[in-house]
């Protein structure tokens, strides 16, 4: 009997190197020709959470950008051109293995009127609702003033609100002139003008005293003017 004894072959590193390195160098080219050779498809838009006059804007805005391939696809782009809609609060574009490049929005939730064709949220922020004729809600209050002004008026009126609730009253419009004048519309149709001097002490003071000694005369008032440096005028509803 004739015994043959073999040496196993060993692999080198330098050889796993290589291996490795071909291995990439394969990926990266089967990326580039998926990327080079896929077809083209329109972007999609994910409707969960958005109406149909969202789901019609956003298609507005990327339907320009035309039939994009799936690995070849800016995303940043295409996340851009949608968050510039103002009513976009948040938006995500990915990869969708079945659906192709898909785009995600979160609408702003309005919580007052803002001017006469915009919304605001509850940052503050001023936007365009998707659909016009959101605008003008009669469900909500109505605030007036410079878009770069909207946080401050927004927070006055929450603080407003506050003041006045024990009085079973809640503001519905509130205008800051550029003179820097408020102007406040309460729910049962007062009326109250103030100047930028010691605003909220002067707000907090009348809220206290139609609390207490104009209590009785709170159905009547039409209107308080707060611009004086000590006390305020009243006019009543003619009898």
């Amino acid at each position: 009997m004739i015994n043959i004894s073999t040496k196993a072959a060993r692999i080198k590193p330098w050889q796993l190197q290589v291996f490795a390195v071909f291995c990439v160098a394969m990926m990266v080219a089967l990326l580039i020709y998926l990327a080079n050779n896929t077809k083209p498809n329109p972007i999609g838009i994910n409707p969960t959470g958005l109406s149909d006059q969202e789901v019609a804007a956003l298609e507005a805005v990327v339907s320009p950008l035309g039939n994009v391939q799936f690995f070849g696809a800016n995303l940043s782009t295409i996340h851009q051109t949608v968050s510039e809609l103002s009513w976009v609060e948040s938006a995500s574009v990915y990869r969708d293995w079945n659906k192709g490049i898909m785009v995600t929005a979160k609408p702003r939730i309005a919580v007052a009127n803002f001017g006469s064709e915009q919304m605001l949220d509850g940052n503050g922020v001023v936007f365009t609702p998707a659909d016009p004729k959101a605008v003008m809600n009669k469900s909500l209050a109505n605030l007036y003033s410079r878009p770069s002004e909207a946080l401050d008026v927004m927070k006055q009126m929450r603080r407003i609100n506050g003041w006045f609730a024990p009085l079973n009253l809640h503001a519905v419009d509130m205008i800051l002139t550029p003179r820097q004048t408020w102007v406040i519309v309460f729910d049962n149709g007062m009326r109250v003008i103030v100047d930028h001097e010691d605003t909220e002490q002067k707000l907090y003071q009348l809220s206290t005293q139609l609390a207490s000694n104009l209590k009785a005369d709170l159905p009547k008032i039409t209107s308080v003017d707060l611009r004086y440096k000590n006390g305020f005028s009243v006019s009543y509803k003619r009898s």
